[in-house]
C-alpha cells in the first residue's frame, strides 16, 4: 500500500508547500515548492550562476529545467548532468539523486508518481492540457501510477476564460466543458485548471498542495500581475 505523507513548509499563506509520497522499497520521492521568498526560478532570464546558486540554495542536488514551450513534449533524464535546458513540457526519469524543475507563473506543474521509481514532472498550461500533455506524460510510465501533485496554479476565482477556449481544454482532458468550468470571483466564465488536471489523470489520486497563484500563494502571476518571474515546483528522491 502506498501512503502519502504530507508535511508543511513556512509560508505567508500557511498552505502546504511541501510532501513527500511513498514509493516501493522504503523510498519517498520529496516535492517542494517555492515562494517569492525564494526568488526567481525562470530558466533562461535568470544568469544561469545565479539561477544555480539559487537552485542549490532549494535543494542541493543536479537540476533539470527544461525550455517549456506549452507543447507535449517528454525528455527522458537518463543522468544528472544530461537535459537541463531540454525543449518539452514533461521531465520523466527514475533516477535518484536529480531535481526536476517545473517552473511556473499560474500554469500547473504537477507531479505524477510511479509505483515503483519513475516520476515525472508536468507543465501545464491551458494549451498543454488541450493538446493532452499530461496523457503523453503518463504514457511514458511502464509501471502503475499511485500518486498525482499539483502545485500552486491560478484558480477560477482569477481565471476568466473564454468558451471555445473552455472546450479545447475539456476535449484534451477528456471532460465535459461544464465538468472543467467555474467562475470569477465577478461571476464571470472561468476554468477550473485543478478539475481539468483531475480529469486527466482520470482514476489516480490527486493531491493539490499550494493555493491559487493569483489571489493566495505566494509566489508570482503572469496573468493577474504580470510577474516576470517564476516560482518552481521541485521532485526528487534522494540517493540511498
Amino acid at each position: 500500500m502506498t501512503t502519502t505523507i504530507s508535511t508543511s513548509r513556512p509560508s505567508s499563506s500557511n498552505t502546504v508547500a511541501e510532501v513527500a509520497i511513498a514509493q516501493a522499497g522504503g523510498r519517498h520521492l520529496q516535492i517542494r515548492c517555492s515562494t517569492r521568498d525564494d526568488g526567481d526560478f525562470h530558466r533562461f532570464d535568470v544568469p544561469f550562476a545565479e539561477l544555480e546558486a539559487r537552485r542549490r540554495a532549494f535543494v542541493d542536488l543536479p537540476w533539470i529545467q527544461l525550455d517549456e514551450r506549452h507543447g507535449v513534449g517528454v525528455v527522458r533524464v537518463e543522468s544528472p548532468d544530461a537535459g537541463d535546458g531540454a525543449s518539452g513540457d514533461v521531465a520523466f526519469t527514475r533516477l535518484d539523486g536529480v531535481v526536476l524543475g517545473c517552473w511556473v507563473g499560474d500554469c500547473a506543474p504537477v507531479v505524477l508518481v510511479g509505483a515503483e521509481r519513475q516520476f515525472a514532472v508536468v507543465h501545464a498550461g491551458w494549451r498543454g492540457l488541450a493538446g493532452g500533455v499530461i496523457g503523453a506524460a503518463i504514457e511514458a510510465f511502464d509501471e502503475p501510477l499511485v500518486a498525482a501533485v499539483l502545485g500552486p496554479t491560478i484558480g477560477p476565482c482569477c481565471y476568466e476564460f473564454g468558451y471555445a477556449d473552455l472546450c479545447a481544454v475539456a476535449r484534451g482532458v477528456g471532460a465535459e466543458p461544464s465538468q472543467i468550468s467555474g467562475a470569477t470571483r465577478d461571476g464571470t466564465p472561468a476554468l477550473d485548471v485543478s478539475a481539468a488536471v483531475q480529469h486527466a489523470c482520470g482514476d489516480v489520486d490527486l493531491q493539490m498542495i499550494g493555493a491559487c497563484t493569483g489571489c493566495r500563494f505566494p509566489g508570482f502571476s503572469h496573468r493577474v500581475r504580470r510577474d516576470p518571474q517564476r516560482h518552481v515546483v521541485a521532485a526528487w528522491r534522494p540517493t540511498p
